[in-house]
């Protein structure tokens, strides 16, 4: 990239940036403010559609808005749908009815059409880019068709058909299409058993369906059985990072704090529940004095509170993980999934706590010492693995239902909370 001469005229930079990805672009124009605009100039419209879209929002923003009205205009030309409705989603209401009132006619219906989903619905990430001919066609003539005249922003991967009622009746990926003889009838080619979702699905089951099915189009339709849209594999890919991160953001109560903020800002966006679990702890170390006697004579405990208390928390983040991502799809938890991770916790605390107290076991007869009761200590171990285990998870899946019964955040609340649930147990 250190290659590229900004100073150089229009015409030379538009050679020189010929030459790298649209990501490489998207770097050198978000470090040199300076030259956006020469940047623009050089790539053109229909270039730089492909840098726009990799932008960081907000410099997104900022640049759309010192474009004159005819750029603007032009720049919503080129854009995908599903980009131009992500892009109007980043501004008030005032500023989206601007944006719209630039687009196409048949752009601006398109757009309406999205927004009338539910936000996390397939439809509303859906992109009404795609090929949809009759399933009463040649190979011959839906080839021709896709040849001549289908436009640039179409995605040509899968080709989707309808019957004589525009009702949807399967897909063919376009290499099939291509090998296909040129006088066979469609009918036998299309793949009915194609994977669907409708408008309304959350667009989690549309990304399982492309994972489970090693897809890459997913087409979507209305309860009539007709087809609005696709979505596409990055699509789903960008969603599911976004969700992924909006979690384990939310899990160390990052979700509220952006780079500007000041370190004072997000200390006290994270410090109410580690004072509260400070205050838990005392209470922890108050309830552990009581054992003060039995830990003077059994001085070996506490070589293993560590293992305990390890284990412990490994399977009870493990459950606590797996219940706040069931609670991203579901409204509750039910009595099936808290059996289930106790189930689970039952098991591998079983498996744990035999295997655990053979290595104290082991361990003791080793290295030379003057306890007599070895075994004792080695069950006892086994015991503590064994039921801090089964609590952990229990008390893992039960703290995010909790939390959320009383409208809490479970997901900025339940790592520093269960954490200390687990070192009381474990103790």
């Amino acid at each position: 990239m250190r290659n590229i001469d900004l100073n150089a005229s229009v015409q030379k930079l538009k050679v020189q940036l010929q030459k790298y990805h649209a990501s490489d672009i998207a770097t050198v124009f978000k470090d040199h403010e300076d030259y956006r605009m020469k940047i623009f100039q050089a790539l053109g419209v229909k270039m730089f559609k492909h840098v726009f879209v990799l932008l960081d929002e907000d410099i997104q923003i900022e640049f759309f808005d010192e474009l004159t009205k005819e750029q603007k205009q032009s720049m919503l030309k080129f854009l995908d749908t599903e980009d131009i409705k992500a892009f109007i989603d980043l501004h008030e209401v005032q500023k989206q009815i601007f944006i719209i009132s630039l687009l196409q006619e048949k752009t601006k219906n398109e757009i309406m059409q999205l927004f009338t989903y539910e936000v996390d619905s397939s439809g509303a990430l859906s992109s009404p880019h795609f090929v949809n001919l009759s399933n009463t066609l040649t190979v011959k003539e839906a080839t021709h068709y896709v040849t001549t005249e289908v436009t640039e922003k179409d995605e040509l991967d899968v080709i989707f058909f309808h019957d004589q009622d525009d009702l949807y009746k399967g897909a063919i990926p376009l290499q099939e299409l291509i090998i296909a003889r040129a006088n066979q009838s469609l009918e036998k080619l299309i793949n009915d058993q194609y994977p669907f979702v409708y408008s309304d699905d959350p667009i989690e089951l549309a990304i399982k369906k492309i994972r489970d099915y090693d897809i890459e189009i997913i087409p979507v339709l209305d309860h009539d059985h007709k087809q609005i849209g696709i979505i596409l594999l990055d699509d789903a890919l960008t969603i599911m990072d976004e969700l992924h991160t909006e979690t384990i953001t939310s899990l160390v109560k990052a979700h509220t704090i952006s780079d500007t903020d000041s370190a004072l800002k997000r200390s006290m966006n994270r410090l109410p529940w580690l004072v509260i679990c400070a205050l838990l702890n005392i209470m922890i170390v108050s309830a552990l004095s009581g054992f003060s006697n039995v830990l003077e004579t059994n001085v070996a405990l506490i070589l293993f509170q560590p293992l305990i208390l390890g284990m412990a928390g490994n399977i009870g983040t493990q459950s606590i993980a797996v219940s706040i991502l069931k609670l991203q799809n579901q409204p509750q938890l039910f009595k099936k999934d808290v059996f289930f991770e106790l189930g689970i916790g039952f098991l591998n605390g079983l498996i744990s706590g035999v295997i655990g107290g053979g290595f104290v076991y082991a361990f003791l007869n080793i290295l030379p010492n003057t306890y007599t009761d070895m075994n004792l200590v080695a069950l006892v171990v086994s015991l503590s693995i064994f039921i801090s285990m089964v609590l952990s998870a229990l008390f893992g899946v039960l703290t995010p239902m909790i939390l959320r019964k009383f409208n809490l955040d479970e997901k900025a609340a339940s790592g520093p909370l269960i954490t200390t649930i687990n070192d009381f147990f474990a103790l």
